[in-house]
């Protein structure tokens, strides 16, 4: 099977667009990659897309605000994704800490394997941490004031609740993932760690978190909905869904994402994997240096953006 390298994005619920666009730009400091909408409702949900300064897979959190869905709260549990790891220098926790203080974001600092964790949350309840570890991202500082020294690089991991671990860790394996690790925590669990092959810049890191008597997630705003993992390109991606389908792993047929194509299981845990090509990449319907400035939608969903842009809740940028 040709190799998964890491992450390639994560996908959540929140509520208002504007707290969420505030609090990613102007506390995390990471860019604002793309707006575009949901497809299957583009006159009602946005997708918002944060990352490094390119949009490159591996740095990419991406939200549907449900402001003008009906959709209760949701509760992270077992049987989905339950935190995502932002990569921070070594030597930036006290930056971190000091500014959560300032923005007034209740955090926790947690040692484990071989880095420090500052676990917070975004305004709607969902879990973050700001990890120490390497990265060969670039920082992304134009237009905020966190200092290049400590600003975020990518991703570092994602943490699976799972209702199955066994399960969980078997798909894992499947994808060619190495078992790497184990820590125990008295009341936060056992956390069992997985590294992708290959030398991915950043997000080649996830944890099976097990808890067995942790009460079951619920679904809605403030949880996440999946996370895709990196492939080359459609042929590699069709080469994937062989091996999972081999194994015994129901995937979807190929999805347009215009930035990418996706194809997705349920795993026995419970969370969604996606398996979410490279390319064609952000740039297709914008320059670089204008990410994040106008409303688009591929010209195959046959909408007018315009209109959309208007009935859908204002969002003022930077």
């Amino acid at each position: 099977m040709p190799e998964i390298p890491g992450i390639h994005h994560v996908t959540a619920f929140c509520d208002d667009p504007q707290e969420n666009y505030d609090f990613f730009t102007n506390v995390l400091g990471m860019r604002f990659v793309k707006r575009t909408v949901r497809f299957d409702v583009p006159e009602k949900i946005y997708h918002l897309y944060y990352g490094d300064e390119h949009g490159t897979p591996g740095t990419i959190v991406t939200y549907f605000p449900m402001t003008n869905m009906p959709m209760e709260e949701g509760m992270v549990g077992k049987g989905m994704m339950s935190s995502v790891g932002l990569t921070i220098p070594e030597g930036s926790v006290d930056y971190w800490t000091d500014r959560f203080g300032e923005h007034n974001v209740d955090y926790t600092v947690e040692e484990r394997f071989d880095e420090t964790a500052i676990a917070f949350t975004d305004p709607d309840g969902l879990p973050f941490e700001l990890v120490t570890g390497e990265s060969d991202i670039e920082p992304y500082t134009d237009g905020n004031d966190v200092p290049e020294e400590h600003a975020v690089r990518g991703m570092f991991n994602t943490t699976l609740h799972s209702n199955d671990p066994a399960g969980t860790m078997d798909v894992l394996e499947t994808m060619g993932w190495d078992r790497v690790g184990e820590a125990t925590h008295p009341q936060a669990g056992d956390r069992i760690r997985y590294e992708a092959p290959g030398d991915a810049p950043c997000a080649t890191t996830v944890d099976v978190l097990i808890r067995p008597n942790a009460p079951q997630g619920k679904m809605g705003i403030g949880t996440y909905l999946h996370v895709a993992y990196r492939v080359a390109n459609d042929w590699e991606q069709d080469e994937v869904s062989d091996t999972l389908r081999e194994n015994g792993y129901i995937t979807t047929s190929t999805k347009d994402r215009d930035y990418f194509h996706s194809r997705y299981i349920t795993e026995p845990g419970g969370a969604v994997f996606e398996y979410a090509t490279d390319g064609p990449g952000f740039d297709i319907d914008q320059d670089p240096e204008n990410y994040g400035e106008e409303l688009k939608a591929p010209d195959w969903l046959e909408v007018d953006v315009e209109r959309i842009a208007e009935i859908l809740p204002p969002l003022e940028t930077n």
